[in-house]
């Protein structure tokens, strides 16, 4: 991953904090984007996050995490976003209040059974929350049917990795993906998160303090939010989206919220990431074949 001067990153941060940095931190685990901890004098920490993008990224995040934060959800406080042309490149930078926490993903195999299970639902209503806003920006996701050259590529390396049966299954999830949008009425639009996982419930003193990463919040179906965590989530908590559904009722009924269209958004998630250039880990790869099993039947 490329590295931003640190030049460029200081005179940023002196721009939005008014501050010199006096240290920064690349942090692990930061997605798609470089990220840093950044700690400037006589102020809580930030969090930079930087995008290599021909067009302005992160321009949206403000907005929908103020919308989210108005129905109860904590976001970061978001100090800044500036576009910067370093040496012909675009960088879009995001500057956020540090908030304190570690993500459930990194404390679900600490927690006792029971703190873990009530964090989950807790999670779950934060998520109904965020349902409930009307969009009216973002990144809008929807479903479209999978063509072949796409199915067959997707076989392959299901077939590669697991053998026949799981190309079979591949092939049989694409089908039901392709009815289900050719033959029902779109599903309604809520805000979704875009990558509601547990890596990005931050959880201080036994709460959900904060849920980062909203650059791909947009107009989806809640489906869209249930699907990623059902592939996603990771294997100690893919299997409990019924907490997840428990904690989500608390707020609206997730049966009618997905109207169904859950299935649909998991496969095509599912189909999704064995295609990256860079394909996923064999655990990743098993458990979208197992969605896919799950949902297309045998």
């Amino acid at each position: 991953m490329a590295t931003t001067p640190r030049p460029v990153i200081d005179s940023v941060v002196r721009s939005v904090c008014g501050r010199e940095v006096e240290r920064l931190v690349r942090l692990t685990g930061g997605g798609l984007h470089e990220t840093y901890r950044v700690e400037v004098p006589n102020d809580v920490p930030v969090v930079v996050r930087i995008a290599r993008h021909p067009a302005p990224w992160f321009t949206d995040e403000e907005h929908v995490m103020a919308q989210a934060r108005g129905v109860g959800v904590p976001t970061p406080n978001v100090l800044g976003v500036e576009q910067v042309d370093h040496d012909g490149e675009l960088l879009s930078f995001s500057i956020l209040r540090l908030v304190p926490g570690r993500s459930l993903d990194e404390l679900a195999g600490e927690l006792p059974a029971s703190d873990l299970e009530r964090l989950v639902m807790d999670g779950g209503e934060l998520l109904a929350r965020v349902h409930s806003v009307v969009p009216d920006r973002g990144i809008r996701h929807e479903l479209e049917p999978p063509d072949d050259r796409f199915v067959a590529r997707v076989a392959r390396v299901a077939d590669q990795a697991f053998g026949p049966a799981a190309a079979a299954a591949v092939e049989r999830g694409a089908e039901v993906l392709r009815e289900a949008v050719m033959t029902r009425p779109a599903p309604r639009l809520s805000l979704a998160h875009g990558d509601w996982l547990p890596k990005h419930l931050l959880i201080d003193d036994g709460a959900v303090v904060g849920v980062i990463d909203w650059e791909f919040a947009g107009p989806a179906s809640p489906a869209f939010d249930l699907g990623r965590w059902e592939v996603s989530a990771g294997a100690r908590l893919h299997h409990r989206s019924d907490l997840v559904r428990r904690g989500y009722a608390r707020v609206a009924d997730p049966d009618s919220a997905d109207s169904g269209w859950l299935p649909a958004f998991a496969i095509d998630w599912a189909l999704e990431k064995p295609s990256w250039k860079n394909p996923a880990p064999p655990a990743q790869l098993q458990r979208c074949v197992e969605v896919v099993t799950g949902y297309a039947g045998a």
